[in-house]
């Protein structure tokens, strides 16, 4: 599809590389994004966007993304090495940037067909934000940070670490948890129904909601986004407080997962049922990133509420330390208090036969089935310990896989989540070092809809570390897209979902439809409709655009119309042409017909012929004039006004004004045709 200056915007069907579908090319660059703000956070710079183009009112409809590109060189030009993460909303967004040096940060927008704008005014240099005291009472000071063995158990006090402070990992990952600074002040520019307040929890500020609304309305404020991937664990926690007229469901901290293209995916929450009048008074847990999962956003939210207003403050998002990170041996039995670790506490395989003492485990210590072949070590139970028949028949639980590692089958279950249903899953690991997700087969059963779902997922891949580590984290490293097949049924239909970056369809003819209707037939480059008598029938595009078997354009519906017309005129009639109008594919309006001035009075200036409908005017705001003769040969020219859509009288000479007066003479519009934009 070409536009109106020849320029190539849109292939449909067959492209260059062989395959068919509808390409969106040429588009011309998006206007630059305004300048990002540049704020100091612990371990990094976090950098945020208004959401302005500066040289556009609105965002244009084929936006896609803003990328957020970062360097220590002054004046550096934007590549794919300098790419930090993306904003996906046209409203704007912040990022968080990791680096130990002070560096410039840039934005590009990118439209859907991948063209760059150019860049937005530099800012910075700017650098981590230092630590003080109260940060490093905070928890902010790392493992990397304390040489080894300089926090002894003689350091610890009795009680201060329980079992969710040992689990918490990195900093506070919110770039102004306290909502003290200008990247909070950034994020409320915009809104209406948030706002920072005074005072907040034992500090300066804090942030507020107007929950006021006329029905249950869930209001929500994107705080950062954060790259993430899947199976990733964060602790999130926030102080809140409500008014004394608040009506509500009650408050939450949402951490929403994102896949490769900025869909999101699901949500994990840290919910408080807030009732009116709470005084200050802190909710926290823990989030874990599901499949798929690229990057995640975090949202402050005041849920399904109508009166009041509520506050969040003390805001903290960490990472979460998984097994493994606790030094061996810095947790003794003189740390643990009789029977505080029982077996729901233990992750399946921690413990294994070189952790327990010999003979300390014996048949009395083991409970039915709590010894199952998931937890056992290859080659620790062999054949001649097995009693014949011991395993037919039986149930084994844990996981099956034929390796340990490398390419590898594995048959598991999955426990039930906030949004999936337990599941048993079929892996198939490829052992590549860039796998973060082997490929699966799965079936899921929705008992409230009585639906069974099979789903055939491949894996989830990213990028090869590179040989040198630019001051961003390795978790940041973009995954690559994934494709599924899903297939599921209800009592109306059956449904096949195929969900890829690209599909590639291998057949001479492909036929899109419901059989013995009308179908759409995809043939090498020809697109052809055909009904289910194998005849050709027109294609319809976007159910207005439509082109039929012998190749003529047209739009849906499209009929000549009659438009009203003036006092003291009327159709000429007889067999002549009658007056109409139409609108024509190509955004252009054209009339037909003979029209007679049946009164008999002085034609003058101004007179009304016909009347449009306000479909048929144009957009413009002038005034536009076409030339016409009588029946009689006397010129005279008509004008059409867009607002009113009247088609008048004006510049009659004698010979015209005279011709109009005898009540027989007539006006031909045939050649009046005029675009509508």
């Amino acid at each position: 599809m070409y536009d109106e200056d020849g320029s190539l915007r849109a292939v449909i069907g067959q492209q260059p590389d062989g395959t068919t579908a509808v390409n969106i090319v040429n588009a011309p660059p998006p206007p630059a994004p305004s300048p990002p703000t540049v704020t100091s956070v612990l371990g990094g710079v976090a950098a945020a966007w208004d959401g302005r183009l500066p040289d556009t009112a609105a965002a244009p409809l084929d936006f896609a993304r803003v990328e957020v590109h970062a360097a220590t060189d002054e004046n550096f030009t934007p590549s794919s090495v300098t790419l930090c993460g993306t904003l996906e909303s046209p409203r704007g967004g912040a990022l968080a940037i990791p680096t130990e040096h002070p560096v410039y940060v840039r934005l590009v927008a990118r439209n859907t067909s991948g063209v760059a704008s150019e860049p937005s005014a530099q800012r910075g240099p700017t650098g981590p934000a230092p630590v003080v005291a109260q940060e490093v009472l905070d928890g902010i000071v790392n493992e990397l940070s304390l040489a080894d063995a300089a926090v002894s158990r003689n350091k610890i006090a009795i009680g201060a670490v329980d079992a969710d402070r040992l689990a918490i990992g990195t900093g506070n990952l919110l770039p102004d948890g306290g909502f003290e600074g200008e990247y909070s002040s950034q994020l409320v520019t915009s809104r209406t129904d948030w706002s920072l307040q005074s005072p907040g929890n034992a500090s300066p500020r804090c942030l507020a909601v107007n929950a006021t609304a006329g029905q249950p309305t869930t209001r929500s404020l994107q705080l950062v986004a954060l790259p993430a991937s899947p199976g990733d664990r964060f602790f999130l926690s926030v102080d809140y407080r409500t008014s004394a007229d608040w009506s509500g469901s009650g408050l939450r901290l949402v951490m929403r997962w994102h896949d490769a293209d900025g869909a999101m995916i699901s949500q994990g929450t840290v919910e408080a049922a807030a009732a009116p009048g709470t005084a200050w008074t802190g909710m926290s847990g823990q989030v874990q990133a599901p499949a798929a999962t690229a990057r995640a956003t975090v949202w402050a939210e005041a849920v399904d509420a109508t009166r009041g207003s509520a506050a969040f403050d003390n805001g903290r998002v960490h990472t979460v330390i998984t097994a493994g990170m606790v030094l061996a041996g810095s947790i003794g039995a003189l740390e643990l208090t009789a029977n505080s670790i029982t077996g729901e506490k233990i992750v399946a395989q921690t413990i294994t036969g070189r952790e327990i003492k010999f003979g300390s485990l014996t048949g009395d210590h083991l409970d039915v089935n709590s010894a199952r072949i998931a937890l056992l070590t290859a080659g620790v139970i062999t054949a001649t310990m097995i009693k014949a028949d011991a395993l037919n028949g039986r149930t084994i639980t844990g996981a099956l896989r034929t390796a340990d590692s490398g390419s590898r089958v594995e048959i598991t279950s999955v426990p039930a989540t906030e949004t999936t249903p337990s599941s048993g899953r079929v892996h198939l690991a490829s052992g590549s070092a860039t796998e973060v997700e082997p490929a699966s087969m799965y079936s899921l059963f929705d008992t409230a809809r009585n639906t069974s779902t099979l789903r055939l997922q491949s894996a989830v891949l990213q990028d090869p570390q590179p040989p040198t580590v630019m001051a961003k984290a390795a978790a940041s490293l973009p995954t690559w897209p994934t494709s599924s097949i899903t297939m599921w049924s209800d009592p109306d239909a059956s449904y096949v979902e195929l969900s890829a970056t690209r599909a590639i369809v291998d057949a001479q003819t492909t036929l899109i439809g419901s059989s013995g209707r009308t179908l759409l037939e995809l043939s090498g480059s020809d697109i052809n409709g055909v009904n289910g008598a194998g005849v050709a029938v027109p294609v319809y595009i976007g159910g207005r655009f439509a082109v039929d078997p012998e190749g003529w354009v047209s739009r849906y519906n499209e009929t000549w119309s009659a438009p009203a017309i003036g006092s003291g005129w009327a159709q000429y009639g007889g067999s002549w042409d009658r007056v109409a109008f139409k609108i024509y594919p190509d955004r252009t309006v054209g009339l037909r017909g003979v029209i007679r001035r049946s009164a008999t009075t002085t034609a003058a200036a101004g007179e009304i012929v016909i009347v449009l409908p306000s479909s048929a005017r144009p957009a413009t705001t002038y005034t536009q004039q076409f030339q016409v003769l009588t029946s009689s040969g006397a010129a005279l020219f008509l004008n059409l006004n867009p607002a009113s859509g009247t088609l008048t009288l004006t510049n009659l000479t004698a010979a015209a004004s005279s011709a109009l007066t005898t009540g027989t003479n007539h006006l031909n519009l045939s050649s009046i045709r005029f675009p509508l934009d």
